[in-house]
């Protein structure tokens, strides 16, 4: 964990903001909205930029710079379905375009295309399906969750939180620019980011979202659970079942501290201590160990500024 926190505050971070200001003036020269977007969801960026420290060092710079260019593309498709306003064609593919750039130069690109390319196209129909739900479409969701594969233990709506997020396809860049990454490791590294990894991101986004979600009216993955016991007993579950899915992997460590890393991302906000998130978030930080307390305490500092 501390090599990790090293790597991600002393090259990953810099490298990030770096990316960060350059599509922000694409943007302001393209699309308000994406320029908006970009405001408001940088931390999301930076936070799922973690996964670059999965890299080796002579790939990093390269694979962070996919990982900035799709999580931008993504958070961008989000805040326009969310308003219903409709992308700008021109800045997708400018975005689009640098990913392929930038995934396809790294050495394993070939290795992992078919899990990766998997991974986006089902967090692109997980987030439009979220969506849909906000107007009457959850039955839908729960139809296209149920057409996913996907263990039976989780819940549908699990499995869908788990689809709609994007952390399965920043785990398969990070292996395509290691070079003994193969094909049968590449489904591996799918199969334990979604649904457990991915469900936790967009749980715990919820979680902190959960005021403002009730007064919006805004679809929120929580409400499927029948109460807040439920929920903290769910949410330990999967990611228990993250952290066991990781240790089988190649570098369990390494993959360790990316779970520490999301679920600090979001447990070191203040929404995090309201009187329903306390009781989940104390579950959440016994599950995840004691890696994830440092997470919570840089977090916390960055988000204070």
């Amino acid at each position: 964990m501390a090599r990790a926190l090293v790597i991600y505050r002393r090259q990953v971070l810099p490298q990030v903001r770096q990316e960060l200001a350059a599509w922000h003036e694409v943007a302001a020269s393209i699309d308000p909205t994406g320029r908006g977007s970009l405001d408001e969801k940088s931390l999301n960026v930076e936070a799922t930029a973690v996964f670059a420290t999965l890299a080796p060092w002579r790939t990093r710079p390269t694979a962070t710079r996919a990982m900035v260019a799709l999580q931008v593309a993504i958070d961008y498709l989000d805040t326009v379905e969310e308003r219903g306003t409709g992308g700008d064609a021109a800045y997708l593919e400018r975005l689009f375009s640098a990913y392929r750039e930038s995934a396809m130069a790294l050495p394993r690109h070939a290795a992992v295309a078919a899990a990766l390319e998997r991974a986006i196209a089902r967090c692109g129909e997980g987030q439009a399906q979220t969506h849909l739900a906000e107007h009457g479409g959850r039955d839908a969701l729960e139809a296209w969750a149920h057409a996913q594969e996907a263990p039976p233990v989780y819940s549908w709506w699990e499995v869908a939180a788990g689809a709609s997020s994007s952390v399965a396809a920043h785990a398969l860049i990070a292996a395509a620019a290691d070079r003994h990454t193969d094909p049968i490791e590449a489904t591996a590294i799918d199969a334990a980011y979604f649904p457990p990894v991915g469900a936790l991101t967009v749980f715990l986004d919820d979680l902190i979202d959960r005021d403002q979600d009730a007064a919006a009216g805004a679809h929120s993955y929580l409400v499927y659970y029948r109460d807040g016991e439920e929920a903290a007993n769910r949410l330990e579950l999967v990611t228990r079942l993250g952290r066991a899915a990781g240790a089988r992997l190649r570098h369990p460590h390494r993959h360790a501290a990316i779970l520490a890393g999301v679920v600090g991302f979001y447990l070191s906000a203040p929404e995090a201590e309201t009187a329903y998130a306390t009781p989940i978030r104390a579950r959440l930080l016994a599950a995840t160990g004691t890696s994830v307390r440092p997470i919570v305490a840089l977090m916390r500092r960055r988000r204070r500024g």
